[in-house]
């Protein structure tokens, strides 16, 4: 079936956003271990005591790994970017990183390996999403133009039966393509699946973008 080779995809021909999930929970985790150390940290600047070497710990954690909580409001690109050139500074910091602890008897350093982690994943996903080889490229163009192809003969098979038998509902082409006529009219203006543009009367398959 034309179905079972369109979802035989991989995700990321076949999803408007593939990954998506799998992102946000990277994402979740990234802002979270992120938040932990800059108010870890932020112990540190609060106390009226700290010492001196404990407070330009601090200064350098905050400068090495999050310089304020806005960072964490960036796009998944910008904090892959930014784990991946942070991740040097685990070893150089390492020291630093101990002298705070956190919940479960760990420190800092387990959480800004984890955070750190967590940027190389968002990293791995987006790059994932444009990682399909040409070949597979290739068999999802040819699988959407032969289900568009489908798509249309059924729809002209359809008007056909309707100019034939008047008992047939006047409105039966939108009872069987409304749903696909309004998920066509959803894809964003500029919006391209690298196949050209089916005749307006043709239902696109949009929402499997297979090509």
């Amino acid at each position: 079936m034309k179905r079972d080779e369109i979802e035989g995809l991989p995700p990321a021909l076949t999803q408007r956003s593939p990954f998506a999930d799998e992102l946000a929970a990277a994402d979740g985790r990234h802002d979270g271990f992120g938040a932990a150390i800059f108010h870890a940290t932020e112990v540190a600047f609060r106390l009226p005591d700290a010492s001196i070497d404990t407070l330009a710990a601090a200064r350098r954690l905050r400068e090495a790994f999050i310089t304020g909580l806005g960072e964490l409001k960036d796009t998944y690109a910008v904090e892959a970017d930014r784990a991946i050139e942070r991740e040097p500074k685990l070893a150089t910091l390492a020291d630093d990183l101990r002298r705070f602890p956190v919940p479960d008897g760990r420190t800092l350093l387990e959480v800004a390996t984890s955070y750190l982690a967590a940027g190389r994943t968002l990293h791995d996903l987006l790059s994932r999403r444009g990682d399909v080889p040409k070949a597979v490229r290739g068999r999802a163009a040819a699988i959407r133009s032969e289900a568009v192809g489908m798509v249309n003969r059924l729809r002209d098979d359809l008007a056909r039966e309707l100019a034939k038998d008047a008992a047939l509902p006047r409105d039966l082409d939108q009872r069987v393509f409304g749903y696909l006529d309004t998920l066509v009219a959803m894809v964003p203006a500029g919006t391209t699946t690298g196949e050209p543009t089916p005749p307006a009367t043709t239902p696109a398959t949009e929402p499997t973008t297979v090509g």
